[in-house]
């Protein structure tokens, strides 16, 4: 990892928005190796680290993108979303991404954040409503890291986004987030269409000039109502993208993530080792935020939800399932035997669409991170030692 990724984290961001990171690194650790030892001693399952889909409400409408937002919006409640922290307080785990549709949206997210200081959130949003108010009311609480998506520059997000505003107000809220002092970042789903102007050095150089700290990659998934399955990146794309990790990691004043390999380059899934899973603005509790089908729901103040990871055998299911599939993205690359062994356990369609179950059997099986045989180890030896050591002695997290 080039220092200078570190320099800029500790001259950019405030002290307060240190001071949480550094709990968080501490936190995390704990976390994972809380659930390292409940997995060896066949304790009670917990994940280490949750994903909260808060509400499916939305200000735009994305190709690809599996959220279907209903009249009226789904959302989770404060109730739940605080029993959902509560519980995971008794695991040791404290990390807790925010997803929406845009969780912006949601009148109870800075009640939330407010209220669970020793808790760390990753915000996920388009970064179209960050403004200047906001972004001080984070910096004042320093236990959120903003997370904003930019799916291409100015005339691919136009045409992914579908509104001609989008990158401006994204890339304004972006400056807020970094005025005030926050730890920012930056995330893409790479597919056909901006892969050449986002997997490049030219754009990791363009953030390094915007003041963001790091960049989440992820691989385009298409999913949901409009999939766009020609966008979905080919094996020599996946391996493309890889590369370009593992090289850029080592120079780039920036640090970049990912969620799909280890330190030697195999495949991984956070859901089929189970340090992560995924709640959905119904309460549905899922797989993973693609996988949007469920065996268990919140109740009203989410008191259910150690019950439902630990007596729900549909995770636990799918779980080794994943495993059997080479930890590859099951709706990706085995869309008809997921549904298979979803039907054999009664799973029920938590989309809000009624389509999740038709959409996979009409998927032709996709190319997705597994690559067999074009294993790509990390060049960085700070990212090898993180992978094998901290947060990803399971490999799950880039």
């Amino acid at each position: 990892m080039n220092p200078s990724a570190i320099t800029r984290i500790l001259t950019g961001c405030s002290w307060r928005a240190q001071r949480h990171l550094l709990r968080f690194a501490w936190d995390g650790h704990r976390a994972v190796r809380a659930f390292e030892r409940r997995m060896k001693r066949g304790e009670p399952f917990f994940p280490a680290f949750l994903m909260l889909s808060i509400t499916n409400r939305c200000n735009l409408k994305c190709h690809g993108c599996w959220v279907s937002q209903t009249t009226p919006p789904c959302m989770l409640s404060l109730r739940q979303m605080q029993g959902i922290v509560d519980a995971a307080a008794k695991y040791r785990s404290r990390f807790f991404g925010i997803l929406g549709g845009e969780p912006l949206f949601h009148p109870d997210l800075l009640t939330l954040f407010r209220n669970n200081p020793k808790a760390y959130f990753q915000l996920y949003t388009n970064g179209t409503m960050f403004d200047a108010k906001l972004a001080r009311e984070l910096a004042a609480l320093g236990n959120v890291t903003p997370l904003i998506s930019i799916e291409g520059m100015e005339t691919e997000s136009r045409r992914r986004r579908g509104r001609d505003d989008v990158f401006a107000r994204s890339m304004a809220g972006l400056d807020e987030s970094v005025k005030a002092g926050l730890f920012t970042g930056v995330t893409a789903s790479i597919n056909m269409k901006n892969f050449d102007e986002l997997v490049s050095r030219e754009y990791l150089d363009f953030l390094v000039s915007k003041g963001v700290h790091y960049i989440w990659y992820f691989i385009y998934r298409p999913c949901g109502p409009d999939p766009e399955y020609e966008n979905a990146l080919d094996r020599d794309h996946v391996l493309k993208l890889r590369q370009f990790l593992v090289e850029q990691r080592r120079t780039a004043k920036i640090v970049i993530l990912d969620a799909y390999w280890d330190a030697e380059g195999h495949a991984q899934c956070p859901g089929a080792m189970g340090l992560s899973h995924h709640i959905s603005p119904n309460g549905a509790v899922e797989f993973c935020p693609i996988m949007q089908a469920a065996g268990g729901h919140l109740n009203a103040d989410a008191s259910n939800l150690e019950a439902i990871f630990q007596q729900e055998t549909l995770l636990a299911g799918l779980r080794k399932f994943s495993a059997s599939q080479g930890r590859d993205c099951m709706v990706i690359h085995s869309p008809h035997e997921l549904l298979d062994n979803l039907k054999a356990n009664s799973a029920e369609d938590s989309s809000g669409r009624d389509g999740f179950f038709r959409e996979l059997a009409e998927r032709t099986p996709m190319c997705c991170h597994d690559v067999p045989g074009g294993e790509i180890p990390e060049q960085s030896a700070a990212y090898r030692f993180g992978k094998r050591n901290y947060f990803f002695g399971f490999g799950a997290y880039g």
